[in-house]
């Protein structure tokens, strides 16, 4: 592997941890102490992933302990990109308008676009999402719309980051707003109840006292 003769692989979010604490360089001594958990999450284009950091102290000098790993959940940014385009489909289907799939696949990647420029630009509150024709009217056929940043926000929030409670877990079925999508989610969509979840079950692996665990510091 490009002459590389000793190679160590690592789960994503151990090596964004290991990121953070170069990126600090000592500095990260300062910003925790001795019984901290560090929660990271790692939401992904295709999967979220979770870890608990434990620090803990050995002769003197701060050590970190890697003490939980989460299920490898396939639940990430092209799931809300997918939804995003959807919304915009059943916006347009009450306008009249009906998209193929070829449309569809065009939708989807104008949808990211906007929600990329939308995002990176604070001052941006909608953006234009252009939809080509077919055959002869590729042109003269194309279909104009927008995304605005208040769907945006609607859909993530209310789709993959609603409010919950300590011991929430994830729905066996959609809520009924993302089931009306029609999207093919294996599971809930609510990334917040699966990171609840996952705290539940490693409540007691820091020996920390509490029915559920709080971690003193999150990296996303």
């Amino acid at each position: 592997m490009a002459g590389i003769s000793r190679v160590t692989l690592l789960e994503e979010p151990q090596a964004a941890f290991y990121a953070w604490i170069e990126s600090t360089r000592e500095g990260w001594r300062r910003e925790v102490s001795v019984g901290d958990v560090i929660l990271v999450c790692d939401i992904g284009g295709g999967t979220t992933d979770f870890s608990l950091i434990l620090v803990s102290e050995s002769q003197g000098e701060l050590v970190l302990e890697r003490i939980a790993v989460g299920d490898h959940i396939l639940l990430g940014g092209d799931n809300i990109d997918l939804t995003l385009a959807y919304a915009i489909r059943n916006r347009l289907a009450g306008e009249g308008i009906k998209l193929d799939n070829w449309q569809m696949r065009g939708l989807l990647h104008s949808a990211r676009r906007a929600k990329e420029e939308i995002f990176e630009n604070p001052d941006c509150d909608s953006h234009p999402v252009t939809i080509l024709g077919k055959g002869r009217r590729v042109i003269g056929g194309t279909i104009s719309t927008e995304l605005t940043r208040q769907e945006i926000e609607e859909v993530i929030l209310n789709g993959f980051f609603p409010k919950c409670g300590d011991t929430d877990r994830p729905r066996e079925r959609y809520q009924a707003g993302l089931k009306e999508l029609g999207l093919p989610y294996a599971s809930d969509p609510a990334v917040i109840r699966h990171l609840a979840w996952f705290l539940q079950r490693h409540r007691n692996d820091s020996d920390l006292p509490g029915e559920a665990l709080r971690p003193a510091a999150v990296l996303f």
